[in-house]
């Protein structure tokens, strides 16, 4: 085995870490409710900013309660597998004698058991009471939705008050064991997993600066124009609704970006406020030829869409000397572009979405018009891919309509939800789209990088649910349906600390990982340039939450070149699985500590380790089984360490960025510790292989060559033992293959080799 390997010293190893006994606990109530935690309290009167009365801090929730009334923190459903025990602060007022129960709720099952307080509360005096979770039967749960106390009739019903909640951790295991099996296949991986999404509004889009930072990331496919911004562009004037003035990124600049980077294209075309006819024409602009002499027709509006060779020759012109308004549209290429995938409006299913449509929002109306979109664009170019937004659930996004209920053939029972009226409809027309299209936001504006960081886990069943709407709704003609997903990112709102904290560089690299893992087919993040948030204007920067910046920003990249965290964990992403590689399934036995894998289509393995636990190195034993490594294998990693580098101005060279090392003791069963909120990524060489001579058969040599499954060797010559050249490769479908060689002189060497 031959392969060179450049090595920079990075600060992962080498950077002192903080090692605690135990994972953070999970604040539910310090002054206000935190970490996505919600007030779905039931009692006569309570008051969660009460300041009269507290035992830390400034504020407590104050409560009167009758019989049986209670109060309630409600979460999306959450995964209690690593804490032992609910522990709150509580208060009996001026008389004391309250009596209360404490039970859980977990997603639409059955509550749990209830447990009452073994003692009233105290007049004028603060108790901690704490309470295992397996009492209340919501320790291992991984739908704990609902806490809710409760006042008995036993007690007293006068005021009192609860302050510091929280969920108390576990001790992490001294070793997580993980574990990679490299024939157990998933799937294979797709070049869409590595997108991009792209605002009108970027000022910096159209630079060099981004030309290179796109080549950095891996990325292969981007999308535009941006967002709900699609609902309102019209792109022939780069302009939006009815105003005059231009967004700093038009078409031709988007086009200009794209085609020099070699990626592929997602356009989303204007449904809220446009017609088929300005998308059939965007398509003739993108990908017609000058001679196309298809008539695109006069939409409702009275607009004249000419012809698809019309919008093809604007490309193809050169600038006017005089403009007339369209001179940004003319560039000198005559080539058509290829842009394969196109949407048909963005979350037209929200009422957040500009739609101008008599009936607003209505998945009927969606659906008929959707077809005429799709008709109309694959007439101008009928290799096109088109997709349709939709939700997951089949009640989901009605909008208050149910004239045009879908009856769902495998249950028998109708829904007037967004998907399944947009699905059966389109069927009815004899239209079906090619992909539909999921966006995924776990938050708004109450963030929790506990409970972010556990949101990943949702991928494999949105996938599910929305394939079995495919099957149930479009049936077997839907089989090739793609799922893709086009805007991923953590908070849909204004926003906060978090998102550029190192946390939600975690979560990319865990939300991208466990995707792959699924049938969708893309991911596209939100966003490459977003714009800055900053505190009072409405994100979340409670101070439970980790981070040192002071903005918020959807972006991967802060104005004209600032790099956050979530930069680095993309850049990191394509160096763990791409097009041509396969993903496998990784396990591991601590849910903070996640583990994924692929192979390589060189023959490597892939394995990124992504330590999800604030204040812990956490040690793991690795078993690779059916693969043999090198002892030898290249780490990748992205940190606390890089992030305070960016923090502190560190004048050390690329110690901002991946930190790249040699890991030296790799086998198939060995340890490995990893720092906390930390990123890792191995890529195992294979070992190397052998070969065993079996001597001259009819003037020919034949060797064995021994190796591993999977693995492409080269076969070499040499006449000198200096010089080789590289004549043959084999790739071996088990553990040896004999290999053939014609004598030609009277000195010959043969030697297999794996090269990266």
């Amino acid at each position: 085995m031959f392969f060179n390997v450049l090595l920079r010293l990075g600060l992962f190893f080498v950077l002192t870490v903080r090692v605690a006994k135990a994972q953070t606990p999970l604040v539910i109530y310090t002054d206000s409710l935190v970490n996505g935690f919600q007030d779905w309290s039931w009692s006569e009167v309570h008051n969660v900013s009460s300041t009269g009365t507290t035992h830390a801090g400034a504020n407590s929730i104050g409560i009167y309660a009758t019989n049986y009334q209670g109060v309630s923190f409600h979460h999306a459903d959450y995964d209690t597998s690593t804490y032992s025990s609910l522990t709150f602060w509580a208060h009996g007022g001026l008389l004391g004698g309250q009596r209360l129960q404490i039970y859980c709720d977990f997603g639409s099952g059955p509550s749990g058991a209830a447990y009452t307080l073994p003692s009233a509360l105290v007049a004028n005096t603060w108790t901690q009471f704490t309470i295992p979770l397996a009492t209340l039967s919501a320790a291992n749960r991984t739908n704990l939705s609902r806490i809710n106390l409760q006042v008995l009739p036993a007690g007293t019903t006068n005021f009192y008050y609860l302050d510091d909640i929280q969920l108390n951790a576990n001790p992490p295991p001294a070793l997580v064991h993980l574990a990679v099996n490299a024939t157990n296949t998933l799937r294979a991986a797709d070049a869409r997993w590595f997108g991009l999404n792209t605002a009108t509004w970027d000022n910096n889009f159209d630079t060099t600066f981004t030309a290179s930072a796109l080549a950095e990331l891996g990325t292969g496919i981007l999308r535009g124009p941006g967002g709900s911004t699609s609902d309102e562009y019209h792109w022939v004037k780069n302009t939006t609704l009815a105003n005059t003035w231009q967004w700093a990124t038009s078409f031709p600049k988007y086009v200009h970006i794209a085609t020099n980077a070699g990626v592929q294209a997602i356009i989303t075309v204007n449904y809220g406020t446009g017609t088929s006819n300005e998308a059939a024409a965007w398509v003739a602009y993108a990908n017609s030829t000058i001679a196309t002499a298809l008539t695109l027709g006069t939409d409702q509006y009275g607009t004249n869409w000419f012809t698809a060779g019309y919008w093809a020759s604007l490309r193809a012109a050169a600038p006017l000397g005089s403009d007339d308004g369209k001179n940004f549209l003319r560039l000198s290429r005559s080539a058509p572009l290829g842009f394969k995938y196109w949407e048909v409006g963005n979350e037209n299913y929200g009422t957040w979405e500009t739609d101008t449509n008599t009936f607003q929002h209505d998945p009927y109306t969606y659906a008929v018009r959707a077809v005429g979109y799709i008709t109309q664009m694959k007439q101008v170019d009928p290799t096109i891919k088109i997709g349709v937004p939709v939700v997951i659930g089949e009640d989901s996004n009605a909008n208050g309509y149910s004239a045009h209920p879908a009856l769902n053939p495998r249950t028998s029972v109708s829904h007037n939800g967004w998907t399944p009226v947009v699905l059966a409809t389109m069927k009815s027309l004899g239209v079906t789209p090619d992909f539909i299209v999921h966006h995924v936001y776990p938050e708004y504006q109450s963030d929790s990088d506990t409970t972010l960081l556990q949101a990943s886990a949702n991928w494999a069943t949105d996938a599910a649910n929305l394939r079995q709407m495919i099957t149930d709704y479009v049936g077997t003609s839907g089989t090739n349906i793609e799922i893709l997903c086009t805007e991923n990112n953590a908070d849909a709102g204004t926003q906060g600390r978090q998102s550029t904290s190192i946390v939600n560089g975690l979560y990319l690299a865990d939300s991208l990982a466990q995707l792959m893992k699924t049938e969708i087919n893309s991911f596209v993040w939100w966003d490459l340039r977003n714009g800055l948030d900053f505190q009072g204007a409405g994100g979340d920067f409670n101070s439970s939450l980790y981070g040192w910046r002071t903005n918020g920003d959807l972006g991967i990249i802060g104005n004209a070149n600032t790099r956050y965290p979530t930069f680095y964990a993309f850049k990191l992403m394509q160096y763990f699985a791409n097009g041509g590689d396969t993903v496998l399934n990784s396990t591991s036995d601590y849910n903070l500590l996640s583990s994924y894998a692929a192979r390589k289509a060189n023959g490597a393995l892939a394995l990124l380790v992504i330590n999800k636990n604030l204040t812990t190195n956490l040690s793991a034993q690795i078993t690779l089984t059916n693969f043999s490594p090198s002892a030898t294998a290249i780490v990748r990693s992205f940190g606390i360490a890089q992030d305070e580098a960016t923090r502190t101005n560190s004048i050390i060279p690329g110690a901002q960025d991946l930190a790249t090392n040699s890991f030296v003791t790799a086998s198939t069963n060995f340890t490995a510790s990893f720092p906390p909120y930390s990123l890792t990524l191995f890529t195992f060489p294979p070992a190397a292989p052998k070969v065993q001579s079996l001597g001259l058969n009819s003037g020919s040599y034949i060797f064995q060559l021994q190796g591993q499954s999977g693995v492409p060797y080269q076969i070499q010559t040499s006449t000198n033992l200096f010089s080789w050249t590289s004549n043959s490769t084999v790739t071996l479908s088990g553990a040896t293959a004999n290999v053939t060689n014609t004598l030609s002189s009277p000195w010959k060497f043969w030697r297999a080799v794996w090269l990266p």
